[in-house]
């Protein structure tokens, strides 16, 4: 087994990680507006743009496809779909049913270290709201959801959750001022850990439902916001994930 590691090459392991800051990259452009409905993706230009070789062009582009922004037709290529709202109430749809199904099993099944991370996570949401920088509540967000999905045990799970959830990671780290129903954001998230460590699935659930339906109307609103400005900047977009 040792000698197979030490003849084994790393280079594809390295050529998988490039992939990740472009698909990031196209993602924001996508959701913007920046990159259009209809555009080809050229993998030679965005290799050239990115300086990087085809292959984690083609691998980023394999990704947004996987997560609905793209479609990839053979012998043309890429081509983006991009998002609409119908497109964030079908995602937001699809996060209640894997969410609350999360909430209801994870309910008096946290254990200390682990309410302890979620607790870290509600408070990086807290001084993003406070320091007035919305988009610093992204990484947080995405990690407090990750982490309960996480404890289900469930791979699966996680894997069809992932996709939305770096969707909706992106959108709201682009987000650039604070509304009011930040703090609400804030409240929902202590709110649901509150029902998750009192071993209330029914109050857990409710309290996912109810984030989740106030950020799709925020996101929603955003998006267009963000449209109408020609896709150059996204407004707020108020409620959290």
């Amino acid at each position: 087994m040792i000698d197979r590691l030490m003849t084994f090459d790393p280079e594809p392991a390295h050529r998988a990680a490039l992939w990740e800051p472009i698909a990031a990259a196209l993602r924001r452009a996508i959701i913007l507006g920046e990159l259009p409905a209809g555009l080809h993706l050229e993998e030679p230009a965005l290799a050239e743009k990115f300086g990087v070789s085809r292959i984690p062009i083609r691998e980023a582009l394999a990704r947004l496809a996987h997560e609905g922004l793209v479609r990839l037709e053979p012998r043309r290529g890429a081509f983006v779909i991009g998002t609409t709202e119908a497109d964030i109430h079908d995602i937001y749809e699809l996060r209640q049913v894997i969410e609350i199904h999360a909430a209801r099993r994870v309910a008096g099944h946290l254990d200390p270290p682990l309410v302890e991370r979620l607790r870290y996570c509600i408070e990086r949401i807290v001084h993003a709201v406070e320091s007035g920088h919305a988009g610093h509540m992204a990484a947080p967000d995405f990690e407090f959801h990750r982490l309960i999905i996480e404890r289900v045990g469930n791979r699966r799970l996680l894997a069809a959750w992932e996709p939305i959830g770096s969707l909706i990671g992106t959108i709201l780290g682009v987000t650039s001022t604070l509304g009011p129903d930040f703090v609400a954001s804030v409240d929902s998230h202590r709110a649901l850990l509150l029902a998750l460590e009192r071993g209330d699935p029914e109050g857990a659930a409710e309290a996912v439902r109810r984030q989740l339906e106030t950020g799709e109307r925020a996101i929603c609103a955003a998006l267009r916001a963000a449209h109408a400005a020609g896709g150059q900047t996204l407004a707020a977009a108020p409620g959290g994930a």
